[in-house]
């Protein structure tokens, strides 16, 4: 609990500094975010092919731009890249164990709230969508996307402790996942269904096995990246 406590107070102090840049983010992805779902309906009706892609891009991206630039990853000294924050809070008298912990209050604060008002968005703009969810059906919807969020987004928040790498490979690694992105939509393209679509069907055909699942996820995503982030800072070298 005292761990919690100082990485809490870290966080405090890199929200403060970025208040400003957050607040305008914030306002920007809102307003950006509810002009954008006014096209659910048309989506759930099969007319809108890249509602997925766009939704993806807001639901995970958006979140962490709103940290100041000086708190995002970037290439510092020779090969190393990581958030120079990181870098800082490394000469304070806290464990490695508290730092990686403030990364996540962190991640969950620029994230969570802005995902959630996209997901609770969902009922209030889309007949389809209320007419398809019953609210156990919803519930399991809310925990798929919060097992997302988790599993995909705190893979974000542990790759800021960096690592030395070639410029080549930051590049590769990009192409990469540029790659992979493309070929997972393709074939929701030739599914004829989007993603979204697909968590929908998930959450309502097997409501308890989806949250049982999501659940695991969670739980598992939250303490996995953990640990990766805690074996990246012991092999990196931050010097």
């Amino acid at each position: 609990m005292n761990e919690w406590k100082q990485a809490y107070r870290l966080a405090a102090f890199e929200i403060k500094a970025s208040r400003r840049n957050l607040l305008l983010i914030m306002a920007f992805y809102i307003v950006a975010s509810m002009i954008f779902m006014q096209s659910f309906e048309i989506y759930l009706n099969g007319e809108f092919q890249f509602f997925d892609l766009m939704f993806l891009l807001i639901f995970f991206l958006f979140p962490t731009w709103t940290k100041g630039k000086e708190f995002q990853m970037q290439k510092l000294d020779g090969d190393l890249w990581t958030a120079p924050s990181i870098v800082m809070m490394q000469q304070l008298p806290v464990t490695k164990k508290v730092i990686i912990k403030s990364r996540f209050i962190i991640h969950a604060l620029c994230s969570f709230p802005l995902q959630l008002a996209l997901l609770i968005s969902m009922p209030l703009i889309s007949e389809n969508f209320r007419e398809m969810m019953t609210p156990l059906a919803y519930v399991s919807f809310l925990l798929i996307w919060l097992a997302l969020s988790i599993t995909v987004g705190f893979m974000m928040a542990a790759s800021e402790a960096g690592g030395n790498f070639k410029t080549k490979a930051i590049v590769l690694s990009f192409i990469y996942m540029l790659l992979g992105i493309g070929a997972i939509y393709l074939l929701l393209l030739l599914s004829n269904e989007g993603f979204i679509y697909w968590t929908m069907v998930l959450a309502t055909e097997w409501t308890l096995l989806s949250s049982l699942i999501a659940i695991i996820l969670i739980v598992g995503g939250w303490k996995y990246w953990q640990m990766d982030m805690k074996r990246t800072m012991k092999k990196t070298d931050y010097l």
